[in-house]
């Protein structure tokens, strides 16, 4: 193999400039119009290079934490496990929960949580808020710096491994929330089985209205065929077949295979952090604590926990091969070929992260070379791989190749979170206005396909900018998904985990950081824990006593220093009262 040039975090000369672009002729008066212009890209792409590499930066170790903010972060660990506790109570009577088979339907004790919807709701709904404000208070303690960029001890992976898993079991055990689509995957289990082509029919069309699957399948999706690659498919095929048509035994199983996907997440997230000279603490904090994966993966059971769970395993065998200095040996070659098929399964979930498998390839080329000889090379590896693998799954899964086209499947519904979505309706609505008729149908048309484009370009630039070694293929493929998720047609608030989980290892600019946290905090309260919007005066007597409970909170903390303040006891301040709430450790 023909020696590479490396390709770091941050692909830029130490005085901060970009790199130099060689002229590639001889006579600059002479130079065709190809020339000028691969030279032009060439310098935008270090350029883009340069200014990327502000936003990932090395981050050095930091001191641990001493003894009062390790005091204050095993507080936080039990605010957030109580919060989480009341999230799963709230959760009986407000969750987004089965029509039929509910298991608490009819119980005396427990059944009265689901005939005062509202106090449920608010008791969930309180939970949520302060499990995302103990979050962000732990953030504190993770990322190892101050707002003004002063370093801070933080606290140990292991330490943070326990926090994040107390705050998830109780999720784990409780009734979904915030979704009710993992209903929709138990509907796409049984259709696989009596349906030759598993995505020809939506649930009404394959079982039937009154089949037990199809009932609590939401109205808007009963029509609607499934969404989900093979990868997928054959999950909710396996739940089927030992659970049937029993919905309490299929959510479990399906939530055992969210958490092995999240497992996997925290496993994959810290070792590609280290490989990008970032936080472990901090990526994982950011990648696997946050609200969006609790709420929306751990108790919204998505597709994404597992899709996201192949993507993170696969992307560390791929970049252990890549980045291995000496030739390639059969556990290189090995851990290449796992680490492909495992993002290709990645894909097979949900189809855009199969931008992914075109970052991978690129990192290949660079360790062939950086002749286009190489890269061709590396392109028929990928192929032959990535088909193969898609190939085996469809045969297994006998899904066939309609999972291809179900893409576009969910554009029904007009997200305003897409950016493309919402200002095809704005436009639409100030037509209507200005007497113009109603052409929102057609403006969105323009709008999405515009949006897709525009991402579908972004991505391609993004993979020249690697090729050329002005950015690692992390980070490339982590922008190129975010790009996606911002032009998609449909956008819900968890597929920014989509790029969260390679940017979370790859980012460390805390104003970035700050971007991410704030859309992370805001949006995991976006979704009420029902799943879809109760009649407005629940919803808003649920917010009111929410905010009310939540302020008296805040108050008794503020006025227990102990609570909050501990980092100005340590530094001799605070009252008698407030050093009397420390435990001693002789």
């Amino acid at each position: 193999m023909e020696k590479q040039p490396p390709i770091h975090a941050s692909a830029v000369p130490a005085s901060g400039e970009p790199p130099s672009v060689t002229p590639m002729s001889a006579h600059p008066g002479r130079r065709s119009i190809a020339t000028r212009w691969g030279e032009r890209i060439g310098h935008a792409s270090a350029t883009f290079g340069a200014a990327t590499s502000r936003i990932a930066t090395s981050e050095h170790a930091h001191q641990p934490l001493d003894e009062i903010r390790a005091i204050r972060v095993a507080r936080l660990r039990l605010l957030g496990t109580a919060a989480s506790m009341l999230m799963a109570f709230g959760a009986v009577g407000a969750g987004a929960l089965p029509v039929l088979q509910n298991p608490a339907q009819g119980e005396r004790v427990v059944g009265f949580l689901l005939r005062v919807q509202q106090g449920s709701m608010t008791i969930a709904m309180i939970g949520m808020v302060a499990l995302t404000l103990c979050w962000l208070a732990l953030g504190y303690y993770a990322l190892g710096r101050s707002f003004r960029g002063r370093p801070l001890p933080t606290l140990r992976r292991l330490e943070l491994d326990r926090i994040i898993a107390t705050w998830a079991i109780p999720l784990a055990v409780a009734p979904p929330m915030f979704s009710k689509d993992v209903y929709s995957y138990l509907a796409h289990g049984a259709m696989a089985e009596v349906l030759g082509d598993p995505y020809s029919l939506g649930p009404v069309a394959a079982l039937g209205v009154d089949h037990p699957l199809t009932i609590n399948v939401p109205t808007m999706w009963r029509e609607t065929a499934n969404q989900y690659g093979p990868a997928f498919l054959a999950i909710e095929r396996f739940v089927f077949e030992i659970t049937g048509d029993n919905v309490v035994a299929g959510l479990a199983i399906h939530r055992i295979f969210a958490v092995l996907g999240i497992i996997a997440m925290a496993w994959a997230i810290p070792r590609l952090a280290r490989r990008c000279g970032v936080s472990d603490v901090a990526a994982l904090w950011l990648g696997v604590g946050n609200p969006l994966v609790l709420f929306h993966l751990v108790s919204g059971i998505h597709s994404e926990s597992v899709m996201l769970g192949f993507l993170g395993v696969g992307l560390v065998a791929v970049l252990r091969a890549t980045d291995h200095l000496g030739p390639w040996g059969a556990r290189e070659y090995a851990l290449f070929v796992a680490g492909t098929v495992l993002v290709t399964a990645a894909a097979m979930v949900k189809l855009p992260v199969a931008v992914a498998l075109g970052f991978v390839g690129i990192a290949l080329a660079r360790r062939l070379g950086t002749s286009w000889g190489a890269f061709l090379r590396a392109v028929g590896v990928m192929a032959v791989l990535s088909i193969a693998t898609t190939l085996i799954a469809m045969a297994v899964t006998d899904s066939g190749f309609g999972w291809l086209t179900k893409l576009g499947a969910a554009t029904a519904v007009r997200s305003w979170l897409s950016l493309p979505t919402a200002f095809g309706v704005i436009v639409g609505a100030l037509g209507q206005i200005l007497g113009l008729g109603d052409h929102t149908e057609q403006v969105l048309a323009i709008t999405q396909t515009g949006g897709m484009l525009v991402a579908g370009l972004w991505t391609l630039w993004l993979l020249w900018v690697v090729w050329k070694g002005h950015l690692h293929p992390l980070g490339g493929m982590g922008l190129a998904l975010l790009g996606i998720v911002l032009m998609f047609p449909v956008v819900q608030p968890w597929y920014a985990l989509w790029a969260m989980v390679p940017l979370a290892a790859w980012v460390s600019a805390w104003r970035f950081r700050l971007l991410v946290i704030a859309y992370s905090a805001l949006l995991a309260c976006f979704v009420l824990p029902p799943g879809y919007g109760p009649p407005p005066a629940v919803t808003i007597g649920a917010w009111v006593a929410t905010v009310i409970v939540l302020a008296i909170g805040i108050l008794l903390c503020a006025w227990r220093p102990g609570y909050l303040r501990l980092d100005r006891i340590a530094q001799g301040g605070g009252s008698a009262r407030a050093r009397e709430d420390i435990p001693s450790t002789a």
